[in-house]
């Protein structure tokens, strides 16, 4: 969403995004929302739950009655009763895209306490800013912003969260989004785009660091464009949006922002976003049919969304699992049965823990063993994250495996191009140089000046031998990076099999000791 006059944006932002468009126009949606994201935001998630489940996908495929399935399951970050999500924070985009801050903000169609938190997860409670709010031990505050209205904010920095609540407070004048993120937040309010992830990303790198990186990018490799056009072009880039419609089918788009006209990326941007993305280890395999084109300083991709792209696009999208995990259960219906409450944490547990599992082994065939190795570290993350309250004890410590064999494969991934990498280093000297027993110029090796002519045709016969020689060795690193791949995936492939056979003694185990299934 790129910044421009007043003026244009009333005319050509519709027009860009008319495939987003829904039948009517969200109002007063993210109400008391906006206010309360910082100003050094550069990250920005809204999720309009309710136009998501009254779609008519949603409803056609009833989806309002796997609602609750799904969220056990770890499919859905959304709780049942959640109607609206604001996730926001400072990343450094840099390197390694951590998290200086995360703000997350959720509404519910129903009141709910932020002392049923403490009471779940042992959280101690506190007062900050004239809300009342709970330290968890999972390194976030979570605050009662409202009757139905809960927030939290991690590092769990007391003065930090007493700053935010001031620097923002709703009464007074506050931070303001950055313009990019404001139109993306445009999209989601005056649009009705039910989901709508963004990223700031102007001002991030410089000249210097994008001629070294595009050099090294296959997708521009005889791409016909004047590198400086190119250059100057991304270090103007604005951000890149993802926008998800729901109505009668998923539909997505990506969109990438610059400063100047992006017509030069008319052949080469689908390409070199999907190289861009893949490396980054964000790559969604539905991205590969989505049809390309470019409007003014917008490239786009759009396309339709299948179930696996959307559960890994969700997957991002992460609000401490135990404010919505301990919002839901302080409702449920044996929340005061122990036997219950520790047979119901144990089955949301496993539901959560193997939907993770299936997602990964369903998936292990990504396009590069890079790429894997960062999906297999973000879930092993997420696999520490999940509530473990009241679950079976056995059950955690299965968790807890799981979690260090999955940072095991994401090591033996990364190994593979190590070890290629030192293999190609070790060889590359063995191979014949092109210039033994041949001749240049008129010289023949350990014969002095020989009887082939000096000149071209001498030097002819040297460069044939080079090449030949060039031949040989590519062919003998392209069988190297074939051998390390081979042996990485049955290395990965062997993992997957024992992961298999003790997931399936774990379920054995936990239905002959609660005698209800675990599926």
């Amino acid at each position: 969403m790129i910044h421009i006059d007043t003026m244009k944006s009333a005319v050509c932002l519709p027009l860009l995004l008319t495939f987003l468009l829904t039948p009517t126009l969200a109002t007063a949606q993210f109400a008391g929302m906006r206010a309360r994201v910082p100003a050094d935001a550069n990250t920005l998630v809204l999720i309009n739950a309710q136009k998501m489940f009254g779609s008519r996908i949603a409803d056609r495929e009833g989806w309002q009655a796997k609602r609750q399935a799904a969220y056990d399951a770890g499919i859905s970050a959304l709780p049942p009763g959640a109607t609206e999500v604001l996730i926001a924070g400072r990343h450094d985009l840099h390197f390694g895209h951590e998290a200086l801050w995360e703000l997350g903000m959720m509404k519910f169609s129903q009141d709910k306490a932020v002392l049923d938190v403490a009471t779940h997860y042992g959280g101690s409670m506190d007062e900050i800013g004239g809300h009342t709010a709970v330290r968890l031990p999972d390194d976030h505050f979570v605050l009662q912003m409202g009757p139905a209205f809960m927030a939290s904010y991690t590092p769990a920095n007391r003065q930090d969260v007493s700053r935010w609540l001031r620097q923002t407070n709703v009464s007074t004048p506050g931070g303001h989004l950055a313009p990019y993120l404001q139109e993306a937040f445009n999209y989601a309010t005056k649009v009705g785009t039910p989901i709508i992830m963004a990223m700031d990303l102007g001002g991030l790198v410089s000249l210097t660091e994008i001629e070294q990186r595009i050099a090294k990018l296959d997708a521009l490799k005889g791409a016909d464009i004047p590198a400086k056009e190119l250059v100057s072009l991304l270090q103007g880039i604005q951000g890149i949006t993802l926008g998800i419609s729901i109505d009668d089918s998923e539909l997505g788009a990506v969109r990438v922002d610059f400063a100047d006209s992006a017509e030069c990326l008319a052949k080469v941007g689908k390409p070199l976003l999907l190289e861009i993305l893949r490396n980054q280890g964000a790559m969604i395999d539905d991205f590969q049919q989505w049809e390309p084109s470019v409007s003014g300083n917008t490239f786009m991709l759009r396309g339709n969304l299948g179930e696996e792209g959307t559960r890994k696009l969700m997957s991002v999208m992460e609000l401490p699992a135990s404010m919505t995990h301990a919002v839901q259960d302080a409702k449920s219906e044996h929340a005061n049965d122990p036997k219950k409450k520790t047979l119901l944490a144990t089955q949301q547990y496993w539901n959560s823990l193997t939907a993770l599992m299936d997602d990964l082994h369903d998936d292990h065939h990504f396009q590069s063993f890079g790429q894997g190795a960062i999906w297999y570290d973000k879930y092993s993350r997420k696999i520490d994250r999940l509530p473990i309250l009241n679950v079976d004890p056995d059950l955690v410590s299965f968790g807890a495996t799981i979690a260090a064999t999955f940072r095991n494969c994401e090591a033996l991934m990364k190994g593979v191009g190590r070890s290629s990498a030192l293999r190609v280093s070790q060889t590359g000297g063995t191979g014949t140089s092109g210039y033994s027993n041949s001749s240049y110029g008129g010289y023949r090796a350990s014969m002095g000046y020989g009887s082939t002519p000096y000149g071209p045709q001498g030097m002819g016969s040297g460069v044939s031998a080079m090449n030949a020689s060039r031949q040989q060795q590519g062919s003998e690193i392209a069988q190297i990076h074939m051998q390390e791949r081979a042996r990485g995936a049955k290395s990965l492939g062997d993992i997957w099999s024992q992961i298999e056979g003790e997931t399936a003694a774990m379920r054995r185990q936990l239905v002959n000791k609660y005698s209800a299934d675990f599926k």
